[in-house]
């Protein structure tokens, strides 16, 4: 049974103690002697061929075992398993053709933007979405063309927006995109049903609600996706704020923002609570929109856990994979700490266990 291996893939995610190791570790020849000796990336040993060692490199490689092991799984699952493994694949493919429209539309190389890819959001012929795709209807042609399964999440193209590679511009596209994917997404495991329903259906109102909040905060002064309803529009419509998308889509800065969270005939304070980082106001002040990423991820790690503590569902696959993701976070900037010698700033990431 295929979730008797994802719970065995469970039990060697990276402990508390193991982090206490790393943290410990001088260089990264110990790091990488520690994660061979003591942890599942000794199976085979993940770092045997490489010659020089950085942080970027013991990411990447742990990476190419995680996609291994998840592509394993799509490999021997059938539907609608393999569908909703799939559908966990698709948000790596739009963020991918959205990095390679962006990149080309700066000059990049396109070699340099396929090798920095996600894996498990690549498929054949992607590298063609570097073309000149300067408004909404060429990228869903182009989509067509490739065949590429996301191109039914491109919904809204009949508006017909030209945009350029500015910031602003593509977060109206990726907004577009993402709003189509949860929906999907959320009536697929709606159509599942059963504990798959009930689990899944918790985190992905929190991802709606993560976009909402996440995306009215990026669109403040922005031109192209005013306050009211030109935002409210590219909100999912789904998730625990839904209730108040009209509020929230009419602010344009963070005050306003506060005194929608903050009412408490809405029940929001524990949202109010998230955006300004566990403090009483909201800022723009980078500290406390990091505290605020830290929020959101350490609810994220606390529902994909309570996913995986429960059993026959396909919740599973979706929340072992987010917390491995985690912890190639961690590892990576446990790594980057020890090589740019700022141990000082090592144990500021987000534990799982």
């Amino acid at each position: 049974m295929l979730e008797a291996v994802v719970q065995g893939y469970k039990s060697a995610i990276l402990k508390q103690d193991d982090y206490n190791a790393l943290c410990q570790c001088e260089t990264l020849q110990d790091v990488k002697m520690y994660l061979q000796t003591n942890t599942c990336y000794g199976d085979p040993p993940f770092l045997q061929d490489v010659a020089q060692l950085d942080a970027a490199t013991i990411r990447d490689k742990a990476q190419e075992k995680l996609v291994k092991e998840f592509n394993e799984l799509r490999e021997w699952s059938d539907p609608p398993l393999s569908t909703f493994l799939d559908y966990i694949t698709y948000d790596y493919m739009i963020t991918n053709v959205l990095k390679l429209i962006q990149g080309a539309r700066n000059n990049r190389e396109t070699t340099e933007l396929l090798r920095r890819m996600h894996p498990l959001g690549v498929s054949e012929g992607i590298g063609a979405m570097a073309a000149d795709c300067g408004t909404i209807d060429a990228i869903y042609e182009t989509m067509i063309i490739l065949e590429l399964p996301i191109m039914k999440f491109f919904q809204h193209r009949q508006e017909r927006v030209e945009f350029q590679s500015d910031q602003s511009s593509m977060e109206y596209v990726h907004a577009m995109f993402k709003k189509s994917y949860l929906e999907s997404f959320y009536d697929l495991c709606k159509e599942i049903g059963g504990t798959t329903w009930d689990v899944m259906k918790e985190i992905l109102e929190f991802e709606a609600d993560r976009v909402v909040i996440g995306l009215t905060r990026n669109c403040f002064g922005n031109k192209d996706i005013k306050p009211g309803l030109d935002r409210s529009r590219l909100f999912p419509d789904f998730g625990t704020l839904v209730d108040w998308h009209n509020r929230i889509a009419d602010c344009d800065d963070d005050e306003a923002l506060k005194n929608v969270l903050g009412d408490e005939k809405a029940g929001l304070q524990h949202w109010r609570s998230i955006v300004s980082g566990g403090g009483g106001g909201l800022s723009d002040n980078s500290a406390e929109i990091s505290m605020m990423e830290t929020k959101f991820i350490e609810k994220a790690i606390e529902l994909n856990k309570s996913s995986l503590a429960r059993q026959f569902h396909f919740g599973v696959y979706y929340s072992w994979l987010k917390l491995r993701e985690q912890e190639l976070s961690n590892l990576f900037w446990i790594c980057a700490c020890i090589e740019m010698k700022t141990r000082n700033r090592i144990t500021e990431f987000s534990p799982i266990y």
